[in-house]
């Protein structure tokens, strides 16, 4: 299957095209860990797009080998309907794995591909950062999600935590379709109308936080959003996202504050491991599998999900309203078996 689209099309077909929110899937292993649970894998993806929402990332950096990651994707690939899109995780040792994913991606069809940088990537200049990232978007027409995060480490350059000179050059890039920008730290609204003033006319512009999407939609007009684990609460998000698109605010408000008990315990959870600069993805199964996805544990080495965490996890869903199963007991292995 090739791309659905050419390189001319890209910013074009973002903008006028994508709306809703991205989701996360995240991999499904079998009960030895052994290799991937590929059923697991088919439903988590059916049951995202079931929900309503736009399409996934498929997550890397949760415990598979290199290879196992690309049979992942082609898992997902194959187990997406119609419409609902693919984008591929570019988050690897190497900038040449991400290029072979990228690759790999265009020959499955995929929408997207959110692009990352290796570990030892360690820039000195906005200059070089630029020049990493043309270098993965010149050898591959697969579209970009272009992501500007504090984790990279380059506050040496930048306040922000990502030089915005580098982000005015490549929002440029003729593949770059959308930015994901988690940079400005505290400031971080500030620092995203920066953003957007400086490059919205080039690429989708947005925060994935679901807490800033109807300040987002408001202000900034933004209709998408991703990639984050907006299936931690169930529909709730796709339906906030829906209403925020179809200019009905009031719904859209009513719905993003039903799951404020949710929100908040996530955002604690999330709390207990600042500074790690790297997610608690077995505590986004975990939120996953109460919501009707596959669930099971990650490959290690990964954090540990604590009993505490996973009572006030549930209790947060459970004040919002969400139908949950009665204990826990089929989440370490899953669903699908």
């Amino acid at each position: 299957m090739a791309l659905p689209y050419r390189r001319s099309e890209i910013k074009e077909r973002a903008k006028n095209e994508w709306t809703g929110g991205c989701s996360v899937t995240l991999p499904s292993f079998t009960e030895d860990f052994s290799s991937l649970n590929e059923a697991g894998i088919r439903h988590d993806i059916a049951h995202a797009a079931e929900l309503g929402f736009w399409g996934t990332l498929v997550g890397a950096e949760s415990g598979t080998t290199f290879d196992e990651y690309k049979r992942f994707l082609e898992v997902a690939a194959e187990a997406a309907p119609d419409g609902f899109k693919i984008v591929s995780h570019l988050s690897f040792d190497t900038v040449e794995q991400s290029i072979e994913v990228a690759k790999l991606s265009e020959d499955l069809g995929a929408e997207a591909g959110l692009l990352s940088y290796p570990q030892s990537f360690r820039p000195t200049s906005a200059a070089e950062i630029v020049e990493h990232t043309r270098y993965v978007t010149d050898r591959t027409g697969l579209a970009m999600i272009l992501f500007a995060s504090s984790a990279w480490g380059f506050k040496p350059l930048s306040p922000t935590g990502f030089p915005i000179e580098a982000l005015e050059e490549m929002v440029k890039i003729d593949t770059a379709a959308a930015l994901k920008y988690e940079g400005g730290g505290s400031a971080l609204f500030s620092a995203l109308a920066e953003v957007v003033d400086k490059c919205g006319d080039h690429v989708i512009v947005e925060n994935p936080m679901e807490q800033q999407a109807p300040a987002q939609a408001r202000l900034f007009g933004t209709r998408w959003w991703g990639t984050s684990a907006y299936e931690s609460f169930g529909d709730r998000v796709p339906k906030m996202m829906a209403a925020l698109n179809a200019g009905r605010f009031d719904e859209a408000m009513e719905i993003f504050w039903s799951y404020n008990a949710a929100r908040e315990a996530k955002a604690a959870f999330h709390a207990s491991f600042a500074g790690a600069n790297l997610i608690h993805r077995q505590g986004w199964k975990y939120l996953g599998w109460l919501n009707g996805f596959n669930g099971g544990l990650l490959r290690m080495p990964q954090m540990r999900l604590a009993p505490g965490q996973m009572k006030s996890l549930r209790a947060g869903l459970a004040a919002s309203g969400f139908e949950l199963p009665a204990d826990d007991a089929e989440f370490y292995a899953g669903r699908v078996r």
